[in-house]
């Protein structure tokens, strides 16, 4: 014994000690009574975002049976954590949508995700899209003249989808059947990660009408010349893939690509609406334009909430989580943080957006993040140069997909 430390106890009652101690620091998520799926709150998806960060980082809901993570350091945290908090099992709450999409990139870990993503990701990398850039920006002036010259449209109806459904469709290439269907096709996906109740059976069928497609064997040989999905096809067989698993790499396409940013540029809209002085700030310094398109992707969140599998216990902002678990991340409340960002809730084209989970974080970060931020920044500029101020002119109308947060109405006006 060292003079002076008195009787030490033995090695083993240290440990039980130690655990002891752990144990009373672990606490118990606080039960919230919001279903994160009905109708109300994914109309009012600020206010529900709201009330979860304020209960805590974590939160039982009572409703789901399933812990949420909602607090932004401890979203990022466990999307960076693949060993522990999984896509392999799904990212969807149901299992048995779940069983229909893992392999897919989404729904994989390394190494395998990244294999996928190599594969699927080349032309979406910046340096591939400025050789689309020009024929971007130029459908983005034609869109934004024929809004203009009706003075009152519809942001979300009519301006919000024509990019993603003119360009990148065909950019895809899936053919005449599968271009016709990519929005409902990834409706339905989006839908069935969450829970879409009486929406389901539509979303089922689309879901089934999907799978067929990518089963057929017709759907390789139909697929546009030098598009997307063949290139990758292709690159998927080179790479040893069978036709099946090649055809699989064509869901990175259907699903990401048209929902999230229909859904950010309709919220675009009604944001630049109800801040004029943000958008005349804009109109006055284009470089704004970049970091605009950050803060509307943070407010907006177009993807609520996608879930992770755990594979062995722990903890998350001290909260014990057990193994073998599914639980929630709640991007849509990480970026109204108020521990991240002060006055979240503020619409702010001057803010520091840094670390805002709007396109996703770690190695599931959105594959198509940089074409959406290219069609956006191509259309607000387009509308800079044509419009001195937006006027909502009736009531915005709320989607109901359970996944995709977007507005289906956004009347306006313009002034010009």
């Amino acid at each position: 014994m060292i003079k002076g430390q008195g009787k030490q106890r033995p090695a083993k009652m240290l440990t039980e000690a130690k655990a002891h101690d752990e144990l009373l620091s672990v606490k118990t998520a606080p039960n919230c009574a919001i279903d994160f799926y009905s109708q109300t709150t994914i109309a009012n998806s600020a206010l529900a975002y709201d009330k979860m960060l304020k209960l805590g980082p974590v939160v039982w809901l009572e409703c789901q049976k399933m812990m949420a993570v909602c607090g932004h350091e401890a979203v990022t945290s466990v999307l960076r954590d693949h060993r522990c908090f999984s896509s392999a099992r799904g990212v969807s709450i149901n299992e048995q949508v779940n069983e229909l999409l893992i392999g897919s990139t989404l729904n994989s870990d390394p190494p395998d995700h990244d294999k996928t993503r190599s594969i699927t990701f080349t032309p979406l990398t910046p340096k591939a899209l400025t050789n689309i850039r020009e024929r971007i920006s130029l459908e983005a002036d034609r869109l934004a003249e024929r809004m203009v010259k009706k003075r009152c449209f519809d942001g979300a109806a009519e301006l919000a989808p024509y990019l993603p459904l003119t360009i990148v469709r065909d950019l895809v290439g899936l053919g005449g059947h599968g271009k016709e269907n990519m929005l409902s096709w990834g409706a339905a996906t989006f839908e069935l990660m969450g829970d879409p109740r009486e929406r389901r059976e539509v979303a089922r069928s689309n879901m089934t009408k999907l799978r067929e497609f990518l089963e057929d064997t017709a759907t390789l040989e139909n697929l546009a010349n030098e598009g997307w999905a063949q290139r990758a096809t292709q690159r998927g067989i080179l790479e040893g893939f069978d036709n099946a698993r090649a055809a699989e790499l064509m869901r990175d396409y259907i699903a990401p690509s048209l929902d999230t940013t229909i859904s950010a540029i309709g919220y675009a809209i009604w944001l630049f609406s109800n801040n004029p002085d943000q958008w005349k700030q804009l109109r006055a310094d284009r470089s704004l334009i970049k970091n605009a398109i950050e803060e509307i992707v943070r407010l907006n969140t177009p993807i609520r909430a996608f879930s992770r599998y755990t594979l062995h216990d722990t903890e998350v902002a001290g909260v014990r989580i057990t193994k073998n678990s599914r639980v929630l991340m709640v991007f849509g409340a990480a970026n109204r943080d108020p521990d991240k960002f002060s006055n979240p809730n503020e619409f702010n084209i001057k803010r520091n957006t840094r670390g805002h989970v709007g396109f996703g974080h770690g190695v599931h970060a959105c594959l198509g993040m940089h074409l959406a931020r290219l069609e956006m920044e191509c259309l607000i500029n387009a509308l800079a140069d044509r419009v001195k101020q937006f006027h909502l002119t009736g009531d915005v109308i709320p989607g109901t997909n359970s996944t995709i947060f977007s507005f289906t109405k956004v009347p306006v006006r313009v002034d010009i």
